[in-house]
């Protein structure tokens, strides 16, 4: 039990540092929007700025999720886990919990493969600038690696009942 609540320190720490990243990422792909907008307004596109921040928003989305599993704030059907009594719900989310480690295990492989590839092909956008789309694919395996991480995480805390943080405090969540 004290080592699960060490490793849920841990992976709290390097998830608010992913959290910091995003949000630095969505700075910059504001800034890109609004240097490409400017810059055609003046007649003089800057070329590549939008796949840029194509590739940007790639990163962000897959580094957040971790963080969104932490504090259970993916959005979700709750429809039969609220007509379920405690002792049945638990063996549910332990079953989505095991669900979700397969599904994830199964991107996460997929995304090895591809990141390698990418970096042996050179692969890039084909557009007037190149634009490597390795950093991209390691972001997007760095945040799913991290999201199979918490999950596994989230599942021994729910076997061995380990209330999260945000449970105790009532922090509203995105379930529909």
């Amino acid at each position: 039990m004290e080592t699960v609540m060490k490793m849920d320190k841990i992976l709290k720490f390097i998830n608010r540092r992913l959290s910091d990243l995003c949000g630095l990422m969505l700075l910059i792909i504001m800034v890109l929007l609004l240097v490409n907008v400017i810059s055609r307004e003046f007649g003089y596109a800057i070329d590549g700025l939008s796949n840029l921040s194509v590739l940007i928003l790639i990163s962000v989305v897959y580094l957040g999720l971790s963080t969104t599993e932490e504090a259970n704030q993916h959005a979700a059907v709750e429809l039969l886990e609220n007509k379920l009594k405690v002792r049945n719900r638990k063996t549910l989310m332990i079953a989505i919990h095991i669900i979700k480690l397969i599904a994830i295990g199964i991107f996460t492989y997929a995304a090895v493969g591809n990141f390698f590839t990418s970096v042996e092909t050179g692969e890039a956008f084909t557009d007037v600038v190149y634009i490597p789309m390795w950093p991209s694919k390691l972001a997007l395996l760095v945040g799913l690696i991290f999201f199979e991480i918490q999950i596994a995480l989230n599942l021994l805390k729910t076997i061995l009942n380990i209330e999260n943080d945000e449970e105790k405090t009532g922090d509203l969540t995105a379930n529909l």
